[in-house]
């Protein structure tokens, strides 16, 4: 628990801490497909440069090597973004967030999105309502903002946050598979007597390579261009969601695209620094600051209507002044005769009874004791039986 600074109040940093993910159980069956693609997509390449790419800058243009250089790198840091980068993961609520609405909650809220109902689900693993677009990942056991799809390929689920190095990631492999695939056919072409070679067998093995995934990888990217063009996801595509209906999320064909490409690096939830909190409590009997609408209530409010021009420094050093006077002493207690106290300012016989007590009769001290009216009263008592006995003594 953080310790708080003692000055004019308690304060303390009250940060909660980062929301992460819950740690997931090691599954090596994960990493294969990446692990394939990788080697396929750098062995691949590095034959080719090695065995096809001198031929062909000798006999044509040092081009042709320097363009399959820069695309290639172009397909590694696209897919590494993909790979790597954060997705748009939600953090999960705190357990202590969601005790009241976890049980009264409903399943579904609606919202409305340009005048389109668009259904919200309750996520029972991450303890929140489900943002449009927003799916969670059986894979990855998150919610995604715009999920896309879990790629095994990648290792990677596709979000808001990555799918715009994932769509160059397709569109770039592509167009790499297509130059790695012709120039090694051209290679081939001139070298039709010399098939039996290294350079000619290594050559061939790229080309079945770039071939068999040339049909995969060129189908998916035109899917997502299609997807791209209608603002939709393949978990909305897949799904159905909008299939009856007005899509509101798309904004024209050429926006659409812009926005995939062009627009800013959406936020990241997870891992954020969050600013320290401070929490000042003071004591009841600390005067808060005024400020100098309350400082004009407070004029109005104790009926001073003559000094609204008063300064709040003046006000504040009458309040000082006042609360650095000594208070005034308390009232004297009235007597229960009011009559015995007055008389002349000398001491009177009635005063010096009442200040000092007679002496209690024998017949007294052996009596029961019992509740009394009060002191004032049992010595005014005693103060009217001695003046009995006294006169009788002297008649």
């Amino acid at each position: 628990m953080p310790s708080g600074s003692m000055s004019g109040g308690v304060s303390g940093p009250t940060s909660p801490p980062h929301p992460t993910v819950p740690s997931r159980p090691l599954r090596p069956s994960r990493y294969v497909p990446v692990s394939a693609a990788t080697a396929f997509l750098v062995g691949s390449t590095t034959l080719f440069f090695c065995f096809t790419c001198p031929w062909l800058s000798e006999q044509f243009s040092v081009a042709v090597p320097i363009y399959n250089g820069v695309m290639f790198m172009f397909v590694l840091a696209n897919f590494c973004m993909a790979t790597f980068m954060d997705p748009g993961i939600f953090p999960r609520a705190e357990e202590d967030e969601d005790k009241e609405d976890d049980f009264r909650a409903p399943l579904y809220k609606t919202v409305e999105i340009r005048g389109i109902q668009v259904r919200m689900k309750w996520c029972s693993t991450c303890r929140f309502y489900r943002p449009p677009r927003c799916s969670h990942c059986s894979v990855c056991d998150n919610c995604v903002e715009d999920f896309d799809h879990h790629c095994p390929w990648v290792n990677n689920c596709i979000g808001r946050r990555n799918y715009r190095y994932f769509f160059l990631f397709l569109l770039s492999l592509t167009a790499h598979i297509m130059g790695v695939f012709g120039f090694g056919l051209l290679f081939i072409l001139y070298h039709t007597q010399q098939l039996d070679r290294v350079h000619s067998a290594v050559t061939m093995a790229v080309m079945c390579v770039a071939g068999l995934f040339f049909i995969p990888v060129a189908g998916l990217t035109g899917f997502h261009v299609v997807l791209v063009a209608r603002g939709r996801t393949t978990n909305e595509q897949v799904t159905g969601k909008f299939r009856g209906g007005v899509n509101p999320f798309t904004n024209g064909c050429l926006r659409n695209v812009s926005h995939v490409l062009c627009s800013s690096q959406a936020p990241r939830y997870l891992g954020r620094k969050r600013k320290a909190q401070t929490v000042s409590v003071q004591p009841p009997f600390l005067r808060p600051q005024l400020t100098e609408a309350q400082l004009a209530a407070k004029v109005l409010d104790n009926g001073i209507q003559g000094d609204l021009h008063r300064s709040k420094s003046s006000l504040e050093m009458m309040e000082s002044q006042s609360a650095d006077a000594e208070p005034p002493p308390p009232p004297k207690p009235e007597l229960r005769y009011p009559g015995l106290s007055r008389g002349p300012a000398g001491h009177s016989e009635e005063s010096s009874l009442l200040n000092k007590a007679p002496p209690t009769p024998t017949m007294f001290k052996y009596r029961p004791t019992y509740s009394s009216p009060g002191k004032n009263h049992t010595a005014l008592t005693h103060a009217y039986a001695n003046q009995g006995r006294d006169s009788d003594e002297v008649v």
